[in-house]
């Protein structure tokens, strides 16, 4: 696959994976707030998912236009009549039916906030409702990927890739990525809803450094998926090739800068004075995002026959030379 990307396009990669993020990841930390809360008895952990699910409805909404902007374009395109499309038609419309019913039941959830004292365990269910088919909505791409790329059909053996493959990683990466750019972004909705959303400091007080241990927790898993990713492609790649290296090795610095602010503010007594640090989580966390794509990209590149997404990496290492 070759496609030519203008330079100035990769300023987007973060906006875009923060887009995901926010589609994918913060519907989840909302119902598990929530659970904590139901759980635990206190009203802290259920203001914390009613922020975060209208920051995660916000993100739905701005998805789906986006979705159907590229869709016009797209389907007066040859692709609509192509191979690909005619064979897989029915898995490619429930694949975009699912995620767009959880979008519309999350709508549901976070306008029942209101209500949801009163409707405690119904409200919870709707929320899980929503989650469910946004979830799905992933591994369905996930699959899709894996139709279009390998042109293998499902019902083969070999439609799944081995144990020892690195795809399996890579898949299970978005996971708790999605999560830590939520939390992180999360962190500066607080500070942009702190005088519309007047809970008081005490919510306050607790809604950051929840929102930062989150951050901290994913943060920890995406780094042991990264590793399980390393082991699984040593011997096979040479990942120490300068452009996926270096765009590697700058997105793990970022990833660790984000989480010592996030360790910052959860020790903070006062953590909304730490506006800052606040910021800064969401910028290096979105930097390392965009950087482990890159690196990514590069590995394709180099080692996928017939891809070429050529990135800035190059031209990058060619400005220190």
């Amino acid at each position: 696959m070759a496609l030519i990307v203008p330079q100035w396009a990769f300023a987007l990669l973060p906006l875009l994976l923060l887009l995901a993020a926010l589609f994918w990841g913060a519907p989840a930390i909302a119902l598990v707030s929530e659970l904590i809360g139901l759980i635990s008895g206190k009203p802290f952990p259920a203001r914390a998912a009613r922020q975060v699910s209208r920051m995660a409805l916000g993100g739905h909404l701005l998805f789906w236009l986006i979705a159907a902007a590229c869709a016009v374009p797209l389907f007066s395109h040859p692709f609509r009549d192509s191979a690909f499309v005619n064979d897989n038609r029915l898995l490619l419309m429930v694949s975009a039916a699912l995620p767009f019913f959880g979008s519309l039941a999350l709508a549901g959830y976070d306008l029942g906030w209101k209500g949801a004292k009163q409707r405690k365990a119904m409200h919870f269910l709707l929320g899980c409702v929503a989650n469910v088919p946004i979830k799905y909505g992933y591994w369905a791409l996930a699959g899709l990927a894996l139709l279009f790329f390998r042109n293998v059909g499902p019902d083969s053996p070999a439609f799944l890739p081995p144990w020892g493959s690195a795809l399996w990683p890579l898949m299970a990466l978005w996971l708790p990525l999605s999560l830590c750019l939520a939390a992180a972004v999360g962190q500066c909705y607080l500070l942009l809803r702190r005088d519309a959303d007047d809970w008081g400091r005490d919510y306050y007080r607790f809604a950051a450094p929840f929102l930062a241990k989150w951050h901290m927790v994913c943060g920890l898993v995406v780094i042991a998926v990264l590793i399980w990713l390393y082991a699984s492609l040593k011997g096979v790649f040479n990942l120490h090739l300068p452009q996926i290296f270096y765009a590697g090795m700058a997105g793990g610095a970022c990833l660790g800068l984000a989480m010592i602010l996030s360790l910052f503010i959860s020790l903070s007594e006062h953590p909304m004075r730490l506006k800052l640090s606040m910021i800064g989580v969401a910028v290096f966390s979105l930097a390392h995002a965009g950087l482990l794509l890159i690196a990514i990209l590069e590995t394709l590149n180099r080692y996928v026959p017939g891809w070429a997404v050529p990135t800035f990496m190059p031209d990058l290492l060619g400005l220190f030379r």
